[in-house]
Formats: C-alpha cells, structure tokens, sequence
C-alpha cells in the first residue's frame, strides 16, 4: 500500500504543474499520483501541505571526490591514493543528498573510484545518490585531466582506453576534447583530443550503447566534439550561432556549468583561487553566460550542473546553478526539467526516471515553498526519496539520514 503524502504542489518533471495534489509510492516505484489519489489507502500518509514534490534532481556534473577547496590541483595532488579518493567520494555522497540530489551524473575521478562507489551504493553498503560513472576521463597525454585520467594519443589509443572503460563498467564514457580553466600551463580552449580520437571513442560507445560527453570550451574543440558524434557537450564557453545551431540540429544536450565559473570569479584570488584559474575563468565569463542564453532560447537541451568540486563548488549546492539559470532567462519549470527529465533522457533512462508518472522510481525531491514563487525554496530542502525509501529529512532544524546496515 506504500507511502502517500497529501496537499502538495506537484511538478511532474515534463512542465506540468498541479497544486493541492496526493502521490502515493513505494518501493516499486510512483503509484499514483493527483487530486484523486487522496483516497487511496496507504500504509503511511503524510500531510505535504506547503511543500513541493519534483522527481529526484540530478546533479549532471559533479566530481564526486572533489570538494570545493579554493585550490582544487592541490587537492588532485593530496588524494594520490584510491582510498583518499574514495573517501571524499562517500562524504560528498551526503552532500549531495542533503541538497535534493538523488543522481549524480559524474564527470570523472581517478583510480575509476566513480565506478566502485556506484556497486557499493547499489549493494547497500554506504548511502548516496544513484552513481552514473564513467570513472576516468580519457584525455590527451599532459592535457587538461591527465593527473586523474587515461592519456591517450592517436585513434588507436583512444579506441583501446574507451573500450578498456566500457570493460570496467563505465555508464558513459567523458573525453577531454580542450583545454580547461583548472589546468596549468595551458589555454582553457585550446583544442587537444582532435577529431579523429573523438570519433574512435564515440563509435566505441555507440557501439557498446554507452553516452558520451566531452569537456569541450573552445570553438573548434566543440566543433571537433559535434561533427565525432559526441551526445553532451559540457561548458561550451563560447558557442556562437553555428554551434548552437549544429547542436539543435543533432539534438545535443549542453550542461553549462554556470555556478563553477560564477564562484571563480566572485571569489577570486583573496580567497585562494590560484590567479591562472581566475583570469581563465575572467575570459571565459565574456562569452559563456550569454552564449548560455541563446543556447537555452534556441531550443538545445539543457542539462543543470555546476562542476561541483571545482573551487567553492560545493557538492550540497545545485540550487547556485537553478538560481543563474533563471537569472539568464530560464523559466523554473523548465530548470525543473534540466534537473530531472531532460538528464533521464542524456543517460538513457527516461523509462525508469525522470518524471513523476506511474512505474517510474520514487526518486523524489520535496521542499519547503513553491519556486515558481520563490526561487530560493529550492535551497529549503525537506526531504528527499530514493526508490521509495526516505534517504534524508530535515526535521526541527536537524539533518537525518537513512540507516545503513
């Protein structure tokens, strides 16, 4: 008979909007759900009246180990072992869920820790969020990622890391096709996997069924990244109308990451950032936060995330990324469907996830307040579902988690 909770506003994930509605779910997956289902019989009902009920968000770019210190590198430099990285890997796996997240879309750690925390989730030995893992990212030899990633150069190095990942069980794979603002030494957009290793690598993963999505900034990086087939592309800093263009046409998901270039520069060199990473991330600001909004009001889908990890990109602070994509243009229903269904669609798993409709897991964020009222409800987070079972409330000012044994 499951759980039933009433008197909520309902955000179903795909744009609709009901007010004063019932959901019952159990661990099968959503029941039902609307004003009628008030009259359903549940084995526990709860009174949901000023909270509102969204499908499980997810986090569509994180770096699970990485926590946000000021100096990220430093951090890469610290954690040299596979236990040091696992370790933040599972702290931030509350984190996560204490903000509302009930996926993380990881975009790579080393020693593939993503893919071990994933097993160990699923087996029910630690509590987190669902793990989509593509454990190391594959990138040039000395490119942007290679202290945590697998260097590879030439089409047949790049097909053997891209298979070797599929192998190890990774659910995408994510390629370094430019140059990034956290590295040393290099241009953030400077192009550095060219197209033909992009290619061997999408066609490995097309062929084995797993998403792609490329680390791309710089104009012909991108470009490279589209013409091979890539499916996401993730910063985009500079898009301009032929990519975006290009981009609708394939129906490429974006992921911009506005919240970690919004840090960077907000917090600076005072609090620690080193200055190469600000001054990238000065030029990048130029171009990124508008080209975000004639990419969202051309019709790319967009997916929400923040980098968490980078500096002051904390793992428990997604609702930073609904805030800057409404102040570029994005109404919050539809922010609502780049955190749930439109990141379903990305993973392939759209038939499970992503709405709240009847069969689909009970992964379910709710919170105090409306956003469409006010936006920083999303920061109000109350409780959070996952496949039916409550992983996290906040009752009388206290965080509770669910027990593992």
């Amino acid at each position: 008979m499951g759980t039933r909770i009433d008197h909520l506003t309902i955000y179903n994930g795909t744009g609709g909007k009901e007010v004063g509605a019932s959901l019952l779910f159990d661990e099968t997956g959503i029941l039902a759900a609307g004003r009628d289902v008030i009259q359903a019989p549940a084995e526990e009902v709860l009174d949901g009246t000023g909270l509102t009920c969204t499908p499980g968000w997810v986090q569509s770019h994180s770096h699970i180990a990485l926590d946000g210190h000021p100096n990220m590198q430093a951090q890469v430099a610290r954690d040299n072992s596979e236990s040091a990285v696992m370790a933040s890997a599972v702290r931030n796996c509350l984190r996560c869920l204490k903000s509302g997240v009930a996926a993380v879309r990881d975009m790579g750690t080393a020693f593939d820790v993503s893919i071990r925390l994933r097993q160990v989730i699923q087996e029910g030995r630690i509590l987190g969020p669902r793990i989509y893992a593509p454990g190391r990212v594959l990138c040039m030899t000395g490119g942007h990622g290679a202290d945590f990633g697998i260097e590879v150069d030439g089409p047949h190095e790049a097909r053997k890391a891209a298979r070797g990942q599929i192998k190890r069980g990774a659910d995408l794979l994510k390629i370094m096709a430019t140059g990034g603002g956290q590295s040393r030494g290099m241009k953030a957009g400077v192009p550095q996997l060219n197209l033909e290793e992009i290619r061997a690598i999408t066609e490995e993963a097309r062929h084995a069924g797993v998403p792609t999505a490329a680390h791309a900034q710089g104009k012909e990086g991108v470009m490279n990244c589209l013409r091979a087939g890539v499916e996401s592309i993730e910063h985009g800093v500079t898009l301009d109308d032929e990519q975006i263009e290009l981009m609708v046409k394939q129906e490429t998901f974006f992921c911009p990451t506005l919240a970690g270039l919004w840090y960077v520069i907000e917090k600076g060199v005072a609090a620690g950032i080193p200055p190469y990473v600000v001054e990238k991330c000065k030029l990048q600001a130029e171009t990124h936060f508008s080209g975000f909004e004639k990419a969202y009001k051309a019709g790319v889908r967009i997916l929400a995330g923040t980098d968490a990890g980078i500096p002051f990109t904390y793992q428990d602070d997604i609702a930073a990324e609904f805030v800057l994509m409404h102040r570029y243009g994005m109404p919050v229903r539809e922010i609502i469907t780049a955190a749930t269904y439109t990141p379903a669609q990305a993973l392939r798993v759209e038939q499970k996830t992503g709405s709240i409709e009847a069969g689909k897991w009970a992964d379910l964020t709710l919170m105090e307040g409306d956003p469409e009222e006010d936006l920083e409800a999303f920061r109000r987070v109350r409780m959070v579902y996952k496949g039916g079972r409550l992983a996290y409330s906040r009752e009388n000012g206290r965080d509770w988690f669910l027990p593992v044994l």
